[in-house]
């Protein structure tokens, strides 16, 4: 009985394959470091472009008051509606002044008559002009002469409270945990995805380079 001839190619084993399959093979099994790095590459320059926008989202109220209060912070001593200007005293230098003696003038003042160091925040000494600046924890200011114990001038001290807003403290001690540290973080966030993103296309322009 014949049998007919296989129409199947033959399979030499013994023969190299061609110079497709080794390409092909090649490209497939063992891929190289920088098709693994180009695609790297955008995964993680699209999750440092989601973190750029939501950061920026966060900083858009945060980093305006932050800039806002801090241009008048810096310009306090130029205007009296946020800062009192330093009165002139007797005298320069310090004296032997006590301080419930800084206090008893102003005592004397309406609305001020049983005042109390529980509602003093703090007492500046300035000895070169001579003058005690006694502020209230509602942040009026009383200048007093360190020599006579007068006081020279009364005010508001609105850059106190530009600073409570300037370290998000208004809002009580959790507000540098809430806000202020927050911030910082975001700000630093967006430095550094903002500088890969800066870096990436002339570090990809110039590996094209060295390729061709």
């Amino acid at each position: 009985m014949k049998h007919a001839p296989s129409t199947a190619p033959s399979r030499n084993f013994g023969s190299p394959p061609d110079a497709k399959t080794v390409t092909l093979e090649i490209s497939t099994v063992a891929p190289g470091r920088s098709t693994r790095a180009a695609r790297a590459r955008p995964s993680l320059a699209r999750a440092f472009r989601l973190i750029h926008y939501w950061a920026s989202l966060f900083l858009v109220v945060t980093t305006l008051v932050v800039a806002v209060t801090g241009i008048l912070l810096a310009l306090k001593k130029d205007f009296d509606t946020l800062q009192p200007p330093v009165a002139q005293s007797s005298a320069p230098g310090l004296s032997n002044l006590r301080i419930n003696q800084l206090l008893a003038d102003i005592k004397t003042r309406d609305g001020f008559e049983g005042i109390t160091w529980r509602d003093l925040d703090r007492i500046d000494i300035e000895p070169a002009d001579g003058i005690a600046k006694v502020i209230l924890a509602s942040r009026t200011e009383f200048q007093v002469d360190l020599h006579t114990g007068e006081v020279l001038q009364t005010g508001y001290r609105t850059s106190d409270l530009l600073e409570s807003i300037h370290d998000f403290s208004f809002v009580g001690n959790f507000g540098k945990y809430l806000f202020s540290v927050p911030t910082g973080v975001a700000l630093l966030a967006m430095w550094l995805t903002g500088t890969y993103m800066f870096i990436l296309p002339f570090w990809v322009r110039r590996r094209k380079r060295r390729r061709s």
